[in-house]
């Protein structure tokens, strides 16, 4: 019997603690910004600068280009701030209730006996602070332990616009194509990757007397961008590869100046140097070659 008044205890209890209601404070106005994007096409692209390229090398980078519908909003908030429920704090709450309710009527009394001079408002709290103490199902208000809880919001159209949306494809493939030559780079980390028109060495070399360059990336074989180079300069490529092909034909100290110079002259300036540099490194125990090269360096 004992048992069976327990559980019943038991399961008013919990009933007790899952039912309660928040306090209601008061109601809070708010309004904020909202950004709403809807994508409404995709595309590769590349994109370098300057374009066309003006040097034998130069870097690009792959992006995913997403053109999106923008749709600015403020939105306007209602919420309620209330003191959510605790049901284990009714087991304090409760017994100063039942104190404070006597108390609450004698601060009436006082308030009316003395017209006022006791404020009302001083015996509406404790009776505030009793009767919602007393209530089983209300904790008592307090701003210290407060949630938000909404009422109502309404969304109000601002602005609306379409704007491109911009991503680096990381560690993918571009394929590079001029005239029937191809080759293929992986992007790094930030979608870069570096063209190589005219390089020192004949496997870096892209260029194939063709004016026009086509991009495509990824498995895509449909060009994401295609350039027409100038006449002049391609001009100037076949200049530097005939250079360079001139030079290794016969290499020597004295030729290596002349085409270095001439490099610099078609304004390649780190074409040259990289060249300068690979050829000194390969003679610079050869004693002749490089008397020749400093000899000649210096008129």
């Amino acid at each position: 019997m004992i048992s069976k008044k327990w559980t019943v205890c038991a399961a008013g209890a919990a009933m007790l603690y899952a039912s309660g209601c928040a306090n209601f404070i008061r109601n809070v106005e708010s309004t904020v910004p909202e950004v709403e994007r809807k994508n409404v096409s995709a595309m590769y692209a590349v994109r370098f600068d300057p374009d066309p390229p003006v040097n034998t090398v130069f870097p690009a980078t792959a992006e995913l280009v997403e053109k999106q519908l923008v749709k600015n909003y403020q939105v306007k908030k209602t919420e309620a701030l209330v003191t959510p429920y605790s049901g284990w704090r009714k087991c304090y709450e409760v017994p100063c209730g039942l104190v404070l309710f006597p108390v609450s009527i004698a601060s009436h009394i006082v308030s009316a006996v003395t017209f006022g001079v006791y404020p009302f408002s001083v015996s509406g709290v404790i009776n505030d602070l009793a009767f919602s103490g007393m209530n089983p199902f209300l904790n008592w208000e307090t701003e210290s332990r407060t949630a938000l809880r909404p009422i109502s919001s309404e969304r109000v159209l601002t602005d609306e616009v379409t704007a491109n949306k911009v991503t680096p494809l990381s560690k993918v493939k571009v394929r590079v194509l001029s005239g029937e030559r191809s080759k293929d780079f992986v992007t790094d980390s930030f979608g870069v990757f570096k063209v190589t028109l005219v390089g020192i060495s004949q496997e870096d070399s892209l260029f194939n007397a063709a004016r026009n360059l086509e991009f495509q990336v990824g498995d895509n074989l449909t060009p994401v961008k295609s350039i027409i180079l100038s006449r002049e300069f391609v001009g100037k490529l076949l200049r530097a590869r005939a250079t360079i092909v001139a030079y290794e034909m016969a290499p020597s100290g004295t030729k290596l100046v002349h085409a270095v110079k001439t490099l610099e002259k078609l304004n390649f300036i780190q074409l040259a140097y990289d060249f300068e540099k690979r050829e000194l490194e390969k003679y610079k125990n050869d004693t002749a070659f490089m008397n020749d090269f400093n000899k000649v360096s210096m008129e």
